[in-house]
């Protein structure tokens, strides 16, 4: 009786280790990456008191977000100014613009300059507002406008799916409080606690469910800036590059590897904010713009439709072939831009960029447009 026990026991227990009797364990599905092919249009609340007419590529007349929409973006960056000097970007122009952005289902990106005015590697200067402040009272600031500024998209129900936490701060930002270029290299600390006060700001309106970009506007120098910025553990998500290759590395070989380097180094999500390509050297208007010959760009991609259109396809698989899905998108810098009725008046200056736009001087949509197709 024993043996027939312990036989029953064996071929039981046996049974129970057979893979029908093993636990399931669900699986998760990994959510699908978004990957962005945006566009910065933080031109058009002024453009629009112009009414530019805007076309397809057969020369229809079209709703400009409706068709960029239909064309493939799925991100549109605005630039925010704290007290803007010329009226324009401000507070109240920026949440209208939101408003429409979200009305076309497209996310959108908040650059906040923390200037009144275009803020660079060259130029951060803290809006009038905050001059003479000390180092405490300007942190404070800082967290206190950040988080009125995203509590008021917050409540009109049009919360940012990334901010910028300044504009192309390779030098810092907010100078000279946070300026870490020439005779302030020691200064990465003061810099870091301005970031942090923002972060914390975008934190407590927005959770994780805004996505905390630091911008540089080098790819090729930019392992140092965010090797400086290790020890502070900011709780930023997205390493955002600038690439115009105007004013950076011609060879896209060099591009892919900086963004590799950085995407192993720092383990966070890459995205290139800013980025554009001349379709002509030639111009629409009396204002001299940015580009205008062959050394500015490079000798593959020549300055035509199809020069451009092949130019951001490959930045495009730059960006997609980064490791580890950690390139997860670009933003095309003011393609709308164009040269329009009114633009030599004082009130505007004209365009220096109509030759980059993705808009020909017809106002026809250029075969770049092609490239936002997913």
């Amino acid at each position: 009786m024993k043996v027939y026990a312990l036989l029953i026991s064996f071929f039981a227990l046996a049974a129970c280790s057979g893979s029908d009797d093993e636990p399931i364990v669900p699986t998760v599905p990994t959510p699908e990456r978004t990957y962005y092919r945006g566009m910065d249009l933080s031109f058009q609340s002024e453009l629009e008191s112009y009414d530019p007419v805007y076309r397809d590529a057969a020369g229809a007349t079209v709703n400009l977000l409706d068709f960029v929409e239909s064309a493939g973006t799925n991100l549109v960056r605005l630039k925010l100014w704290h007290t803007s000097e010329d009226g324009q970007n401000t507070l109240a122009q920026v949440l209208a613009y939101a408003q429409k952005i979200k009305q076309h289902n497209m996310a959108f990106m908040l650059d906040i300059h923390y200037s009144d005015t275009w803020a660079d590697p060259s130029h951060q200067t803290p809006p009038a507002a905050w001059q003479g402040l000390t180092q405490e009272q300007l942190q404070t600031e800082v967290f206190d406008y950040t988080k009125s500024v995203l509590t008021a998209f917050k409540n009109q129900g049009t919360a940012p799916a990334f901010v910028q936490i300044g504009n192309e701060t390779d030098s810092g930002f907010l100078w000279d409080y946070g300026r870490v270029w020439d005779a302030f290299d020691d200064n990465w600390p003061n810099y870091a606690a301005l970031v942090s006060k923002a972060i914390d700001a975008v934190r407590e309106v927005n959770g994780n469910d805004t996505k905390v970009i630091l911008h540089h506007s080098k790819v090729e120098n930019a392992v140092y800036f965010f090797t400086e910025l290790q020890p502070f553990a900011l709780d930023f998500d997205v390493i955002g590059l600038s690439y115009y290759p105007q004013f950076q590395t011609k060879n896209l070989i060099t591009v892919q590897t900086k963004l590799n380097e950085l995407a192993a180094t720092f383990d966070k999500e890459i995205m290139i904010v800013e980025v554009a390509y001349p379709f002509t050297f030639e111009w629409d208007d009396n204002l001299t713009n940015y580009i205008g010959s062959a050394d500015q760009i490079i000798g593959a991609y020549p300055a035509t439709p199809q020069g451009q259109r092949d130019f951001m396809g490959r930045i495009d698989n730059i960006v997609k072939s980064i490791p580890n899905d950690k390139g997860i998108g670009w933003v095309y810098w003011a393609p709308d831009w164009v040269a329009f009725d009114g633009n030599e008046t004082t009130t505007t200056g004209g365009s220096s960029w109509e030759n980059q736009a993705l808009w020909d001087f017809d106002h026809k949509a250029l075969p770049a447009m092609g490239v936002f197709t997913p």
